[in-house]
């Protein structure tokens, strides 16, 4: 079919674009950086350690914001490593491309605007 192929061509578009190149760039420098593996080990473990206490029956309102606030901590300490903050930078790019294509699929598909509003932030690109 057409449209399948189309899709392909696309796919492999973005697979062998700079943006992708990046992202696997990032992602391999991440892997064999040893501070950046630590990192996000300890992330991952105060992050595990941070959803147990969310998870408590009897939390409150103020708890819960205090692990809100914990992990926003702990996640500033990831990006102040370039390493890391290179990767999450290219996703970041690679994300919003597959937006991009996302929004003028639909417009297309269903005739909505891609660049008016639907007050659902994960498809923005920002607002005007």
């Amino acid at each position: 079919m057409e449209i399948l192929d189309m899709a392909r061509q696309l796919g492999e578009a973005i697979r062998d674009s700079e943006v992708m190149a990046r992202v696997k760039a990032a992602e391999q420098a991440q892997q064999n950086d040893a501070e950046a593996q630590k990192l996000i080990g300890e992330y991952n473990l105060t992050r595990m350690q941070l959803a147990q206490r969310a998870q408590k029956e009897d939390i409150t309102k103020e708890e819960m914001e205090e692990i809100q606030k914990e992990l926003s901590a702990e996640f500033e300490k990831l990006t102040q490593n370039a390493v890391i903050a290179e990767f999450l930078e290219s996703r970041a790019a690679l994300d919003a491309i597959v937006n991009q294509v996302n929004s003028i699929l639909t417009h297309f598909i269903t005739g909505e605007d891609p660049d008016a509003c639907t007050h659902n932030c994960s498809t923005c690109g920002g607002c005007h």
